[in-house]
């Protein structure tokens, strides 16, 4: 499978548990990753290499492909290749 880097000021995402990241901009990442799933320019390809690498804005991603899933847009996960989810569907006493 080919993997795309996902960008963030010209420079690849930074590993999720070393990254030199400002709160500010680790808000700025996440509502970028977010703004771009809505507007169709994040690709499955740049899913996989967020999560697949560890990169800041896998949770994002992860729980983009969940939300996907458990309202039916997708039957199968595209970073697993099956029908496993990243976490388990909200019942009706969740908030």
């Amino acid at each position: 499978m080919n993997e795309e880097p996902y960008y963030y000021n010209n420079e690849p995402l930074q590993l999720s548990y070393r990254n030199t990241y400002s709160p500010p901009e680790k808000i700025e990442i996440v509502l970028q990753i977010q703004q771009d799933y809505e507007s169709g320019m994040l690709s499955v390809d740049q899913m996989r290499w967020i999560v697949f690498n560890c990169r800041f804005g896998a949770f994002t991603v992860q729980r983009i492909i969940d939300k996907l899933m458990f309202d039916g847009k997708l039957k199968v996960n595209p970073i697993t290749l099956d029908k496993r989810t990243f976490s388990k569907k909200p019942s009706v006493f969740d908030l």
